[in-house]
């Protein structure tokens, strides 16, 4: 197997889910606490969001002036997930996986949701909550969750078209979900050959390489793109036909890749 991404319907099972699929597939388990932990070296700290500040104070009608800064913490984040991703077996429980690693192969996207009820009573379980706390917190959990996915992609991150796997524990047992998971994941589309490693490499030195222009004031809230070959340290940086385009901007964009790891050679191109 090579990733696990299990987005959060319901906390605790999805958290559950998580460690024990990680118990049985040896795989290290993380969440979206850690991997933003692991994007300061990326700078996510400066993008000036978070869950808290921004998708529970700041209206819907203001977000639009953070897009830049969406975009910027979207890809620091990736960046990180995938510096993960390739050191070896993973399982990610949280957000945001299901639509940055759409595209990336050997990548098992799994949505786990379960009735409020269930939900409830999972909470006065594990944390002996009355009923009306539980369901309180799970009312919160719910706001924030769904404010917070709006506020970065602007479309709803629970449409099943960004998952393969979707599983409802209303009847179903974690364990059940367990062997359901682990069955899935040993399949050819999501086995970490030769080519999606190669693959994972090349999108990984993207994403890092674009932190490194997001980062940098000549560069920041341009519309560029950022292909990689990671096995020979290329980097191209694909430039929008948009008006006022410093022509020194080609040696900045240059100067400023110059100091990412991996990288040995940059080209910039016109997109066409």
């Amino acid at each position: 197997m090579s990733v696990i991404a299990i987005s959060r319907g319901s906390l605790i099972a999805a958290t559950r889910l998580a460690q024990r699929l990680g118990e049985r597939l040896g795989a290290r388990v993380v969440d979206r606490e850690a991997v933003i932990a692991a994007a300061e070296r990326y700078g996510i700290d400066k993008t000036g969001i978070s869950k808290e500040n921004i998708a529970s104070e700041s209206p819907p009608g203001f977000w639009e002036e953070y897009a830049d800064a969406r975009h910027h913490y979207l890809t620091c984040f990736k960046a990180a997930l995938l510096d993960l991703a390739v050191q070896g077996p993973l399982v990610y429980h949280g957000n945001l996986a299901q639509v940055l690693l759409n595209d990336v192969p050997c990548v098992l996207r799994v949505r786990v949701i379960a009735p409020r009820e269930n939900r409830v009573a999972m909470l006065m379980n594990e944390r002996g909550y009355t009923e009306e706390r539980a369901a309180a917190e799970v009312k919160d959990m719910d706001t924030r969750r769904r404010r917070w996915t709006l506020f970065l992609y602007e479309s709803d991150s629970a449409d099943p078209v960004f998952f393969d796997v979707v599983l409802n524990l209303h009847k179903m047992t974690i364990e059940d979900a367990v062997e359901l998971v682990a069955s899935e994941v040993e399949k050819a589309p999501f086995k970490r050959t030769e080519e999606s490693l190669a693959t994972l490499l090349d999108q990984r030195l993207a994403a890092v390489a674009e932190t490194f222009l997001l980062l940098a004031p000549e560069t920041y809230g341009r519309r560029l793109h950022v292909r990689a070959n990671a096995s020979a340290g290329e980097v191209t940086v694909i430039k929008e036909p948009v008006p006022a385009w410093p022509a020194s901007l080609d040696d900045t964009i240059r100067g400023i890749l110059a100091g990412a790891e991996g990288v040995r050679s940059v080209k910039v191109e016109w997109a066409t």
